[in-house]
């Protein structure tokens, strides 16, 4: 798979007017000659959502959801701190799967549905996820003298 992707980025031709962007939640599994100068030449660190972000991104997985008049996305955005994404879309789902379980019949999801999912459903990112992210970025961010200096002052560079 990666020598097919190295392929299609190198190419024979050249591609005009042509930019790839990729993402991953795994930079430190990435392949080094998928980083290398010509290829993916930019990494940007994109940190876990805000508070605003995230009750954004409630409102998006809450827009087709009948919400009693009691559900506060503002509340549960400030209780979601270190959720990503996926982790909120998922906080929904559960919050109208546990409505559906205390009312087969119920026609609205409530915010006791959110505090109850809330429960059950943990952020992705914790302190020690943010320090592994941010060293990864620092990382990717030197340049190869700074890697070479770094790994001289560590005895490892012959």
């Amino acid at each position: 798979m990666v020598n097919q992707l190295l392929t299609s980025l190198d190419g024979i031709e050249t591609l005009q007017g042509v930019v790839v962007i990729a993402a991953t939640n795994r930079p430190d599994i990435l392949d080094s000659a998928l980083v290398r100068s010509g290829r993916f030449d930019k990494m940007i660190y994109i940190p876990a959502p805000d508070k605003e972000s995230r009750v954004k991104i409630l409102e998006v997985h809450t827009k087709n959801m009948p919400l009693a008049k009691d559900v506060n996305l503002e509340e549960i955005g400030e209780r979601t701190e270190g959720y990503v994404g996926a982790d909120l879309e998922n906080l929904c789902r559960e919050a109208g799967m546990m409505a559906y379980r205390e009312n087969p019949d119920a026609s609205q999801v409530s915010q006791k549905n959110f505090i109850d999912a809330l429960k059950s459903i943990r952020p992705s990112v914790d302190d020690n996820v943010l320090k592994f992210y941010k060293n990864i970025a620092q990382e990717m961010g030197k340049t190869v003298q700074e890697k070479k200096r770094q790994v001289e002052e560590l005895g490892l560079y012959q």
